[in-house]
């Protein structure tokens, strides 16, 4: 099948290395369906003289003949290498750096150098640094792209696609895994979870996406660390639980993480909630109705999305939806204090935190007036009008409803959104995601030096 099939040595755990080298005629990617961008890059580092791949997701995309959402590419470039090459770069991470190459119609791709092997990178001065509980937390070592895809967490994602070459670069045996729909960890699952247990997570997403199973020795290693979550660093949970909040598969990663227990450890509330009502809670049907907007080409902000994950931990469903008035000053400090236990594990941005509670405020109003047939008014010219008809529409579709009077409150505030930006134009006013006008900042004073002269420093 393969131009090259070797078993010849063994890695510093005494396990073989694998490699495998498919030529084109016997794979199913053409260049034709990759980016062009990341063709561009491609070409670039090589004009350079360096070696790069597409790598990871991509791959494993292409190959089962989805479309990818994002492309990364290895190479033997360093950091400060890809600065002198591309202008638009910008690298990023301390744990791990990379490149995000920047393009202009805000396209980012992400490029990083080959990783050395987690033995030589122990030894080295410049290698690996763990937590006391064995968290990576840097890991600057550069290698070879054999050691690099032995370093990647599924064996789904260690694949190589080479441009020159056109074929794909195998050491993981992962094609394998992808012909037979299996998620499988590249190292001993307990030793991974525990250099990064954000990786749990990861193989759950990916057999919720793709519809694999996950090899059984994955997850009985995931039912048996899930708490170890927890010591992974807050705003990364919360950053992969909106990957999959935006995904469009939603629905099957929420039902894979309470079966293997990690729903107890991120969202406990919602778990006690989910176990009580069984299939039967409306966290499902919204959720499920999330997923047929984000399917069908929507987009929605962080705390829309946040919104639809944590209501029914707010309220109980009679006070959110049955309310005849505007939320009381007790009910709200209750409220914020629902939240603060709901995301005890995830750390929400103080900015999103009050959008979502602003949310919560309006939302039960307007779904009162809605089912009164009555108009919210001024409420609709508020800038967080568009957020909270978001929710309810999203709310109603879950029920198999879809009021005329609905349509009527977006085309009002479509209106007034537009108006508030023709006004901002004029001014010359920027505005940030939220439609909002983001406040100026005021200069910081310069501090006199000791001596009292001019500036901060002593002549």
């Amino acid at each position: 099948m393969a131009l090259k099939n070797k078993r010849p040595n063994t890695d510093s755990a005494g396990a073989p290395l694998y490699e495998k080298i498919i030529p084109r005629a016997e794979h199913p990617i053409s260049r034709k369906n990759i980016d062009k961008d990341a063709i561009r890059v491609m070409h670039r580092l090589n004009k350079h003289g360096h070696e790069a791949y597409l790598v990871g997701g991509a791959v494993r995309d292409l190959y089962i003949g989805k479309v990818p959402k994002d492309y990364d590419i290895a190479t033997d470039a360093t950091p400060s290498r890809l600065r002198k090459i591309f202008r638009n770069c910008r690298i990023i991470g301390r744990r791990f750096k990379i490149g995000h190459i920047y393009f202009h119609d805000g396209k980012v791709i992400e490029v990083a150098t080959f990783r050395q092997s987690a033995a030589k990178a122990e030894k080295s001065t410049k290698g690996i640094v763990r937590s006391e509980s064995g968290i990576i937390l840097r890991d600057n070592a550069y290698g070879t792209p054999q050691e690099d895809a032995r370093r990647r967490d599924l064996t789904i994602n260690g694949l190589f696609y080479d441009l020159k070459t056109f074929s794909v670069l195998d050491y993981v045996d992962g094609v394998k895994d992808l012909k037979s729909k299996i998620v499988r960890m590249i190292s001993d699952p307990d030793l991974s979870f525990a250099e990064d247990p954000v990786r749990m997570l990861r193989a759950l997403r990916h057999a919720a996406r793709t519809g694999f199973r996950i090899e059984d020795r994955t997850m009985d290693s995931i039912i048996r660390n899930h708490s170890d979550i927890l010591q992974a660093n807050s705003s990364r949970l919360l950053e992969e639980l909106l990957k999959d909040l935006r995904s469009g598969s939603a629905t099957p990663f929420f039902k894979a993480i309470l079966q293997a227990h990690l729903m107890s450890d991120l969202l406990p509330v919602l778990h006690a909630q989910l176990l009580d009502s069984g299939s039967a809670h409306p966290f499902w049907r919204r959720i499920e109705t999330l997923d047929s907007r984000v399917r069908g080409g929507s987009e929605f902000s962080s705390p829309i999305s946040l919104s639809m994950l944590l209501y029914t931990t707010l309220f109980t469903e009679e006070e959110l939806w049955e309310a005849n008035q505007r939320i009381s000053p007790l009910a709200m400090k209750q409220l914020r204090n629902n939240f603060q236990k709901s995301t005890a594990a995830i750390q929400v941005s103080r900015r999103d935190t009050e959008r979502i509670l602003q949310i919560a405020r309006n939302l039960s109003t307007f779904n009162h007036l809605l089912k009164k047939a009555r108009t919210p008014g001024k409420k609709l010219d508020k800038n967080y009008s568009r957020d909270v008809l978001d929710c309810l529409e999203l709310e109603v579709e879950s029920t198999g409803k879809r009021p005329e009077m609905l349509l009527e409150w977006s085309r009002v505030v479509q209106k007034n959104e537009r108006r508030r930006q023709a006004k901002r134009a004029q001014n010359g006013d920027p505005e940030d995601s939220t439609g909002r006008t983001p406040k100026r900042r005021r200069r910081r004073r310069r501090r006199r030096g000791r001596g009292g002269g001019q500036g901060g420093k002593n002549r």
